[in-house]
């Protein structure tokens, strides 16, 4: 099962996670299997992984006899795993994964809209079959105010009101922005005329973020499953969650903190702080640089 996603956090999410042979695990964004992979060498001969994507593509490699792929939305988890329960294909879940980034290959999609330099539709849904709108309707048909709401909130992008405007100039104009690359070049040019120094980072990676988290209700999903994911695990089973932006960290923080501080606990904390990527990791994949990583177990 090749793979081209290099995941972050690797080492880290295995010993925090911490999967022993016989153990039965779930990998909720699957990917590129990267997490997946080093996890089943942990459990084998014996173990199971349960490896769910809302993404078809991301799961093409096919299930055996230790992996079980599921093509769906992790945020129906409770239905997912009861079905293969009465199938006797999942017993008691020892570990529960949720890494919420992009992989490489989705980036490198062109037909997708999700990198930099896609000059494909700007489309960014993880399901192109689930009737939601894409990113590029988004653009063309919401106002200066509500793409505007969506850059700050979902991206926490300082220049949502510029950027907005200059999108609704731009469709006024007959000129409507419906790829990765027309974005990425409207965006480049604002940060150049507001600010002298360049960024670091791409100027149009919050942007980006937000039409993606926007499009396919990506806060709303995590919501749905944190709760989903401890009546799934059993006593002692951990679930680790690897965020890469602030409101999605906010979102399991905050859950955490409240099962842990509850009258009768359910949870116990592992990682009492986010684990942040090694300055030789971030240098390595700079898709680390984002990322924080947080593990509770199930009392």
């Amino acid at each position: 099962m090749p793979t081209i996603h290099e995941p972050v956090l690797l080492s880290e999410t295995l010993a925090a996670s911490n999967p022993r042979p016989g153990q039965n695990f779930i990998d909720s964004t699957f990917d590129g299997g990267g997490h997946s992979l080093a996890i089943l060498e942990k459990i084998r001969p014996d173990g199971k992984l349960i490896g769910i994507d809302w993404d078809k593509k991301a799961i093409q490699a096919g299930s055996n006899e230790n992996l079980i792929l599921v093509n769906d939305n992790y945020r129906n988890l409770k239905a997912i795993v009861d079905k293969l329960r009465r199938e006797k294909k999942a017993g008691e879940i020892n570990g529960i994964l949720l890494d919420l980034g992009l992989s490489s290959d989705q980036l490198s999609d062109e037909d997708r809209g999700f990198g930099f330099e896609s000059a494909g539709p700007l489309d960014m849904r993880f399901d192109p079959e689930s009737g939601r709108p894409t990113a590029g309707d988004i653009l063309s048909e919401s106002s200066a105010a509500k793409l505007a709401e969506i850059f700050a909130q979902y991206g926490d992008e300082p220049l949502a009101k510029l950027i907005a405007q200059e999108i609704i100039k731009r469709r006024t104009a007959g000129d409507d922005v419906r790829s990765a690359d027309m974005l990425v070049q409207l965006i480049g040019g604002i940060y150049r005329r507001k600010f002298r120094q360049p960024s670091r980072r791409n100027p149009a990676t919050r942007v980006m973020q937000a039409l993606r988290i926007f499009v396919n209700d990506e806060f709303g999903n995590i919501r749905a499953t944190l709760p989903q994911a401890f009546d799934a695990l059993s006593s002692g089973g951990r679930l680790a969650v690897i965020s890469f932006h602030s409101g999605e960290d906010r979102i399991v923080k905050n859950f955490f903190r409240d099962m842990a501080k509850a009258d009768h606990p359910i949870i116990k904390l592992i990682t009492k702080k986010p684990i942040i990527g090694s300055a030789a990791e971030i240098k390595a994949n700079p898709r680390a640089r984002s990322a924080k990583l947080r593990v509770v177990e199930k009392i």
